[in-house]
Parts: structure tokens; C-alpha cells; sequence
């Protein structure tokens, strides 16, 4: 039979076992990269209004996040997800200009990612889901034989300050992300 003490030295442990099961911390590494989801300026999108072929096309969202669609004028799409876009669209249409619209959005081609510094190829590349540090540098034809692989470094589209944020091979890029490779000095 346990003792008085021996059962507070029982319940102190599973006390202590279960606060260690507790989520870490959130880690304050580099920013992460913004939502794919939302719609950017130099994004191009496929527009389908259907039963309406004039009004269908493609478009590139311009600078000030914006559209111009035929009967509806231009629309500002940037920062909205595909089906808030295409909400938007729709109500501009629906305001006596077509009856019952039908509008569909899809992202054709998003802003490209850029990779410079000590790669092979740098320049601009095709941006894919789930893309990595490690597989942009890939697309720019790897590491030249003077880059410092430890010192990766990322500008964010969406950070005003464009500041280099230090990251590693396995942080995702995000469309209009830089991806910066330093050269090594030894």
C-alpha cells in the first residue's frame, strides 16, 4: 500500500510528465512564406464566364492588383483568394449587366521566384507548390563551387523592408521570393 508521501511523489511525477508533453515554444526562425493562396500582382489568371467567350481570357493582375474584364471594369483581385476573386467578378457582372453570371478563376502562372549569387543559372524561375531552398537552387543549375551553403538567404515578396532573412535548404519560397547566395571568401 502506498503511503501518503509516496502518492504526492507519484502525482508530483505525472505532474510533471504531463506539463512536458505541453507543445515547444513557438520557434522565432525566419519569416514564413506568405500564403500561395492569395492572389499578387504579376500573377496571371484564367477568367471563364460561362456563355459569355468575350468576356473569358487570360490576364495578368497588374500593380495596383487589379483586372479590367470587359462590361465589369476593373476589379481589384490582389490580396483575394481565387473564389473571393471570383465573388467580386460575379457581383460586378450580377449589377445589370449579365443575369445569374457564372465566373471562374484559376491561377495560370504565379510570379516567378528569383535565385542570385553563386548558382550556376541565376535569374527568374517558374514557381512550383512546395518549393524549397534547396530544389530552387536546383532549377538555377546548383552551387558554384565558391557559394556558402551555410549563410542562405531569402528577400520576401511581401516584406516592405526587403530585408535578407537568414533561412536554410528546407524553408519553403513562396512566388516573388529572392533566394540570395552568398560567395564564400575561404
Amino acid at each position: 500500500m502506498l503511503t501518503k508521501k509516496c502518492m504526492i511523489g507519484v502525482v508530483s511525477t505525472l505532474a510533471l510528465a504531463v506539463a512536458g508533453c505541453a507543445a515547444p515554444p513557438a520557434a522565432t526562425g525566419p519569416q514564413p512564406a506568405q500564403a500561395t493562396d492569395q492572389l499578387r500582382p504579376g500573377d496571371t489568371v484564367t477568367i471563364t464566364v460561362f456563355g459569355q467567350d468575350d468576356l473569358s481570357g487570360d490576364q495578368v493582375v497588374d500593380s495596383h492588383g487589379e483586372i479590367s474584364v470587359v462590361l465589369a471594369g476593373r476589379t481589384k483581385i490582389a490580396g483575394l483568394t481565387p473564389s473571393a476573386a471570383e465573388a467580386a467578378l460575379t457581383r460586378q457582372l450580377g449589377n445589370g449587366v449579365i443575369v445569374n453570371p457564372s465566373v471562374s478563376i484559376v491561377v495560370s502562372k504565379h510570379l516567378p521566384v528569383y535565385i542570385v549569387g553563386e548558382v550556376s543559372k541565376p535569374g527568374s524561375y517558374d514557381w512550383a507548390d512546395d518549393l524549397r531552398v534547396i530544389n530552387a537552387v536546383a532549377l538555377a543549375g546548383g552551387y558554384t563551387y565558391r557559394a556558402q551553403k551555410g549563410e542562405l538567404r531569402v528577400i520576401r515578396y511581401n516584406d516592405p523592408a526587403k530585408s535578407e532573412l537568414p533561412v536554410d535548404q528546407t524553408t519553403q519560397v513562396a512566388p516573388g521570393d529572392t533566394v540570395v547566395v552568398p560567395e564564400r571568401w575561404f
